[in-house]
């Protein structure tokens, strides 16, 4: 009688859990920061390469010239 009065204090109702989801919010804010990170990440990329290319084809150039 004594085991079942503590085991009905230990055990209280508590709420459910009714879904688990994995994977993220489709609606949340944090889509717009990292869909924007992403434009701008490649638009960042898209500048620097061509210009980065030019300064090592640049520095290759001036170190294959014989005439120098």
């Amino acid at each position: 009688m004594i085991c079942d009065a503590m085991m009905s204090l230990w055990r209280k109702k508590r709420g459910k859990i009714l879904a688990v989801k994995w994977g993220y919010n489709p609606n949340s804010s944090s889509l717009g920061v990292d869909v924007t990170f992403l434009l701008f990440g490649m638009a960042a990329i898209a500048l620097f390469t061509p210009i980065v290319s030019l300064f090592l084809r640049s520095r290759r150039a001036k170190r294959l010239d014989p005439h120098q």
